[in-house]
């Protein structure tokens, strides 16, 4: 049996909607990816800009460090320039590593963002977004426990109830799904800005506990795509 990291990088583009997924496959599974989302960006009172928003890279930790990300940016660009775009854009943070990749391909610095404040209830925060995922289908019916580890704030437990959450004073004897992730992403998974698979592969979410506890989660997650579709 072949290795998974003796395999051939192939490329592919593939349509999602009005999105598109630039990914690099090897022995058949997506190990690296970028998304082309268009965007409408108003340039003062009466013009606008035809640009490709760039969001949801990421390469599986086992497959970096061999150029993959490259490759499929590289892609990327030509899709970008044959679609026709005015430009393109990100965010991103500057000490990453891609950073230093996103300005060899030709991006610029146009606008930095301070760091967010600090967080005063982080309970409030996981308890608000845990509800609104205990509300959709595969969660619904579901009874179990779960815990949230925001990076820098103590551990929150709660208890899922047939579509209800409720903190627990204190660690259940039995946890059925623990994650680990900071406010920041924990809010955009909550809101549907970001995709837990792009947050993995990125090292900014990390699971332990049930595989179909986790399975219902990423269920319920995909079921609401309110802010950034395809991702």
């Amino acid at each position: 049996m072949r290795r998974a990291s003796e395999g051939k990088a192939i490329v592919r583009v593939l349509p999602r909607g009005r999105n598109k997924r630039a990914y690099a496959e090897i022995d058949g599974k997506d190990v690296s990816r970028v998304y082309i989302v268009p965007r409408q960006v108003r340039m003062g009172p009466a013009s606008e800009v035809h640009m490709a928003g760039i969001g949801g890279v990421g390469t599986n930790r086992e497959f970096r460090g061999r150029g993959l990300a490259r490759l499929v940016y590289e892609r990327t660009m030509q899709e970008i320039k044959k679609d026709g775009y005015s430009c393109s854009g990100l965010l991103t943070g500057s000490v990453i590593v891609a950073h230093r990749l996103y300005h060899q391909f030709g991006y610029a610095d146009v606008m930095l963002f301070p760091q967010p404040a600090k967080l005063l209830d982080p309970r409030a925060l996981v308890v608000k977004g845990a509800s609104r995922w205990a509300k959709r289908e595969s969660l619904a019916e579901w009874s179990g426990t779960m815990t949230v580890r925001l990076e820098g704030h103590p551990a929150v437990h709660l208890r899922f109830e047939s579509g209800e959450v409720k903190a627990l004073s204190r660690a259940p004897k039995q946890v059925d799904l623990a994650l680990t992730t900071s406010d920041v992403e924990f809010a955009g998974l909550s809101w549907g800005w970001m995709r837990p698979e792009y947050l993995m592969s990125s090292d900014q979410l990390a699971w332990e506990g049930r595989e179909d506890v986790w399975q219902r989660l990423l269920r319920a997650l995909w079921d609401d795509r309110p802010c950034v579709h395809g991702y």
